[in-house]
């Protein structure tokens, strides 16, 4: 049976930045990934952007690794020349009630670490943004976007320097055996192997849930369910594909950050997402949605053509809570107190992953070599 020090399951962009943060101390890394790449779900179906760390509250995983991931992902982006812009983002206010929650939201970011922030009046979003109609707005300078899949590529390659990505390798069983992990795999042919690891990393997304129950945690006690929530993209033509030449965000909703411009890397622009729960995944995008769309941006885009708007891609978020329920933080912790030593842990990665990508991969090497040294 072949042994490995550290089993990654799911080679999204967050477990390949832990493989390849743990593989940087030395340690032996093997990635598990059930499709036939890197970030076939969540970590490809997503608006690319670079957040400041404006949301989220002060204190919370989502807020530090943001601001922390966001500085550790454009010095990378730079070094490594993966393409990325910072066209920056203004968040309006639509009416003047909407105005104190734009406030709120420059304090948490302020008080979050982010630089730059400020509040602008009626008359400055329209010179910034002729084609906008708003009460007011927060601009934030140093939101940005990346370019996803480039990322996911360096990773890969810097986790093949010294381990293995391996693909078309579903995870189907997971049991303590003795000190180690005994992990049962399925490849495409449908041929299964075991292999042993002293510690696995489930970074398996919309699949975390199902993972940390085959190691056989009371996921429901545990607070781990995972709710797929899916966001569809619709992408603009025309001459409503120059609405905007930064990122325009209405005020946040209670499970989304609502329906927003996208300008993406080539100069496109698309509007998204929408918000809503699913019980299968599907990345279909329903064009009956259309109208939703159409009403939910024309509100702050008045010039925005019905006929403009055509289906782009959707993605596919793993929330922790469910509608009308709090906002989770991410769950990143090593299972030992649980009694599952060994078993690392990364639950509800959703929004500001990509951002914080860097960061969430270098706390879960820490938390990899504490496992190690119990």
């Amino acid at each position: 049976m072949e042994a490995v020090e550290v089993v990654v399951i799911g080679a999204g962009v967050v477990g390949l930045a832990a493989a390849a943060a743990a593989a940087a101390r030395g340690r032996e890394v093997l990635v598990l990934e059930r499709h036939d790449s890197f970030g076939r779900e969540t970590s490809s179906r997503n608006s690319e952007v670079i957040h400041a760390g404006i949301y989220y509250p002060a204190g919370s995983l989502r807020a530090r690794f943001c601001v922390e991931g966001r500085r550790e992902l454009l010095r990378l982006a730079e070094a490594h020349s993966i393409p990325f812009r910072l066209p920056g983002k203004i968040i309006i206010a639509l009416a003047e009630d909407d105005l104190p929650v734009l406030e709120d939201l420059r304090r948490r970011g302020e008080a979050n670490g982010v630089e730059g922030l400020r509040l602008i009046e009626a008359g400055e979003v329209r010179k910034l943004e002729p084609r906008v109609r708003a009460v007011g707005g927060l601009l934030s300078p140093g939101t940005g976007i990346v370019d996803s899949h480039r990322l996911m590529a360096h990773y890969e390659h810097r986790v093949n320097q010294a381990g293995t990505v391996a693909y078309n390798c579903e995870l189907i069983g997971l049991d303590r055996v003795g000190g180690d992990w005994r992990l049962r795999v399925r490849d495409a042919d449908g041929d299964e192997m075991e292999l042993s690891s002293r510690v696995v990393v489930n970074a398996a997304g919309l699949g975390a849930s199902a993972v940390a129950a085959l190691a056989g945690m009371d996921t429901a006690g545990s607070g781990y369910t995972v709710y797929p929530c899916k966001g569809e993209y619709f992408r603009l033509s025309g001459s409503s594909a120059r609405l905007t030449s930064r990122l325009v965000y209405p005020p946040p909703t209670g499970i989304s950050l609502g329906l927003h411009t996208v300008v993406d890397l080539g100069g496109g622009l698309k509007i998204g997402p929408n918000a809503f729960y699913v019980d299968e995944i599907d990345h279909g995008v329903d064009e009956a949605h259309r109208e939703e769309f159409y009403q939910g941006a024309r509100g702050y885009l008045p010039e925005l053509k019905r006929e403009d708007l055509a289906p782009d891609m959707a993605g596919i978020r793993p929330k922790l809570y469910r509608k009308g329920e709090p906002e989770r933080d991410f769950e990143i912790r090593h299972e030992a107190a649980r009694g599952f030593p060994g078993l690392v842990n990364l639950v509800g990665i959703e929004s500001p992953g990509l951002t914080a990508a860097p960061a969430i991969g270098r706390h879960v090497a820490d938390l990899v070599e504490e496992a190690l040294s119990s």
